[in-house]
């Protein structure tokens, strides 16, 4: 009856929409877990099966809600759950539901094998003149070949289950991706075990080993050592989004089951089937979008959009079907909900507290303030240019009350102009132009190519002169490098990621934002 809503994803490789709370993935392994609320589908099923009544008294640990006097416990939906998550495509996902101590045992180590990967890059790149990235560039990217047209309909007869019954020209970009994203993985790999071989690396200490202290060496490269501390930090960060992500899954089919009881509660109070509400609640109001309503659509999002309107107006009225029909799915929800007595006993994870640093980052605010608010961002990352007005209007009401850094974190493996237009903003910072500035990348996500920089450096009143010498010679690249480093021990692979008084920020809305302020406040014993 009530079921998760899925929007197909030969849809999704036609439309792309930056929404804004959604982040520019790094590496594509993790996800935020979904803030929407409950839907019903317009869909006639069988009555649900009825929970046994327990008194009160008899709750226990495992029970998630109450309802009508009625207990829903965490047994009479994990099997619901399992399915879900077994159906992610993330393998270290359904290992951590299985096992999380293994899992994370093992996510320890391929932290520890990771930084030291990066080590030995850097070392090379140091030996040879060169940046990381031009080692990353000649010695993997340049030997990637072209998939062949056989190689990609062997990669989509593969995958077609997880395609969502997408034809395989309306996947065939993100299917290219992904041959490219494995070669590239085995080169990498196949680059770290040649560099090992020329450099010392010894280990010290077994980062899964009980009671390491602070401080404690892992392993070296070269003499330059790599510490416990980070990687705890880093797990923090991981295990938490990993939880999130268990959490997203119970909460979705625990909500899914309450709103089936309500629906059922409802149809009983009025005598008629559980279909007829959703008949009359849902269906009976739907209503195909206009043409203007579409047209309207695709000029908001063209820039996001791969064709032109004729092309992809089928996709665009699916999708703005789902959207209405989404929305009276969740009235229908709030509604029984509203009326119905429901305890929702499910706790979200508590969010781990991280050590950031502030850096050099571009800040503004009481330094004092009670509430420091970090942002990792990339400026050519559509969900941080969708973030920034959202972010600038909920600070605008707390003045310097709180002090607002933003740091770098340019995704440089999907957006080839971020790394130049973090270290534009840098050069701008120099000049104390640096909101000024970067108020244009914003608004000319599309348009960051190193002449545009510049120009946008003369529409701020910056010395053009300073900053096209600083800008060409690239020297703010060592500010991003350390911001991308630091950003990655604290587990971020996506973007915008914003931490306030070191929690991590899960809900990117203007409402979302404003309470995690607001909690902060209330947490250091102050009010704004």
């Amino acid at each position: 009856m009530f079921k998760t809503k899925i929007v197909a994803v030969a849809f999704i490789s036609v439309i792309a929409l930056a929404a804004v709370a959604a982040q520019s993935p790094r590496r594509g392994t993790t996800s935020r877990p979904s803030t929407a609320k409950p839907a019903a589908t317009p869909t006639p099923a069988a009555p649900v099966p009825q929970p046994t009544p327990v008194p009160a008294a008899n709750i226990t640990a495992t029970t998630l809600a109450v309802l009508e006097g009625q207990t829903i416990s965490a047994s009479d939906i994990e099997t619901q759950v399992n399915e879900i998550i077994l159906k992610d495509t993330d393998p270290y996902l359904h290992d951590y539901y299985t096992d999380p101590n293994k899992a994370i045992r093992e996510a320890r180590q391929r932290a520890v094998d990771s930084r030291v990967a990066s080590m030995l890059i850097a070392a090379e790149a140091k030996k040879k003149g060169k940046t990381p990235d031009e080692i990353i560039a000649s010695e993997i990217t340049s030997r990637i070949p072209q998939p062949t047209d056989q190689e990609i309909k062997a990669a989509y007869d593969a995958n077609r289950a997880q395609l969502g019954g997408a034809d395989l020209e309306s996947v065939r970009t993100e299917l290219v991706n992904f041959i490219r994203n494995q070669r590239s993985q085995d080169l990498y790999a196949a680059l770290v075990s040649r560099l090992r071989m020329t450099n010392v690396v010894t280990k010290s200490a077994d980062v899964n080993a009980p009671n390491l202290a602070k401080g404690t060496v892992l392993v070296a490269v070269n003499g330059e050592p790599l510490r416990v501390d980070p990687i705890n930090e880093r797990m923090k960060a991981y295990a938490y989004k990993l939880e999130m992500r268990v959490y997203a899954a119970r909460k979705q089919v625990l909500d899914r089951r309450i709103n089936d009881l309500l629906v059922v509660a409802e149809a009983n109070k009025r005598k008629v089937g559980p279909e007829e509400i959703v008949r009359t609640e849902i269906t009976d109001k739907l209503k195909p979008p206009t043409e203007a309503e579409v047209a309207k659509f695709y000029e908001e999002n063209k820039a996001r959009i791969r064709g032109d309107l004729a092309g992809t107006r089928n996709a665009i009225v699916s999708y703005l079907q789902e959207q209405q029909q989404e929305n009276l799915e969740v009235a229908l929800a709030e509604k029984l909900r509203a009326a119905g007595k429901v305890q929702v006993l499910l706790k979200e994870p508590d969010a781990p507290v991280m050590n950031v640093n502030l850096a050099s980052g571009a800040s503004r605010g009481d330094v004092n303030a009670a509430v420091t608010i970090v942002e990792f961002t990339d400026f050519q990352c559509s969900a941080c240019g969708g973030m920034y007005p959202i972010v600038e209007y909920v600070l605008k009401s707390y003045g310097n009350r709180v002090h607002f850094v933003v740091r770098n974190f340019p995704l440089t493996s999907v957006h080839p102009n971020a790394l130049n237009a973090a270290q534009a903003a840098e050069a701008a910072k120099a000049q104390g132009k640096y909101w000024e500035y970067i108020d244009l990348l914003f608004k000319n996500q599309t348009t960051l190519e190193v002449e545009s920089l510049k120009k946008y450096a003369t529409q701020v009143g910056l010395d053009r002169k300073r900053f096209d010498a600083e800008l060409d010679s690239g020297k703010y690249e060592p500010i991003v490098r350390k911001d991308l480093e630091e950003g990655e021990g604290y587990g971020i692979d996506s973007t915008p990621t914003f931490f306030i008084n070191g929690v991590i920020l899960t809900d990117y809305s203007g409402e979302g934002l404003k309470a995690a302020i607001e909690k902060a406040f209330a947490k250091a014993g102050k009010r704004p």
